[in-house]
């Protein structure tokens, strides 16, 4: 692989652990992650393999998490659909300010709100693939703490991405 910055041949090292805050969410980590690294201009690179898998898997542990969505996870969800804020909007009956201020962290979702957007989220996705969700939904929808203030960290191993593990 050449690199991106200057065009001269790259090396490649595995990363135990890797935050991936290019994600726009601060708490997914991966392992087992390979970085291009080029000996000629010093610049590092995170090689991803299963972009869309690695993608889909932090969406569907940010729906299936035991804590309220944050802004961040809220967009992360619309932008994994493709939709625009304007098209999310409609779908979850709410003005486009109020969405805006959802996903900026200005204001909380609500527990009804943020149902709806877990769920909405799940059908939109089984539609588009024609596909059922083998997790059951409901019961992990029902043990969200709506106290909790942190969302876990999300632990991807990239060997797997289709796997996810929460840590404390």
């Amino acid at each position: 692989m050449k690199c991106y910055q200057c065009g001269e041949p790259t090396t490649i090292r595995k990363e135990k652990t890797y935050h991936y805050t290019e994600s726009g969410l601060t708490n997914v980590y991966l392992t087992n992650v390979e970085i291009m690294m080029c000996k000629s201009c010093g610049a590092e690179m995170l090689r991803l393999t299963h972009l869309e898998a690695l993608h889909a898997a932090i969406a569907r542990a940010i729906v299936l998490q035991p804590t309220p969505l944050s802004g961040a996870e809220v967009r992360f969800l619309r932008k994994h659909l493709g939709l625009k804020a304007r098209e999310w909007a409609t779908l979850l009956r709410v003005d486009t300010t109020t969405l805006s201020r959802w996903e900026q962290g200005e204001q909380p979702t609500g527990p009804q709100s943020d149902s709806l957007i877990r769920l909405l989220y799940l059908r939109l996705l089984e539609e588009r693939e024609e596909t059922f969700a083998g997790d059951r939904v409901t019961e992990r929808l029902a043990v969200v703490d709506k106290e909790a203030i942190e969302p876990p960290t999300v632990l991807i191993d990239m060997d797997n991405p289709t796997v996810y593990t929460y840590q404390p």
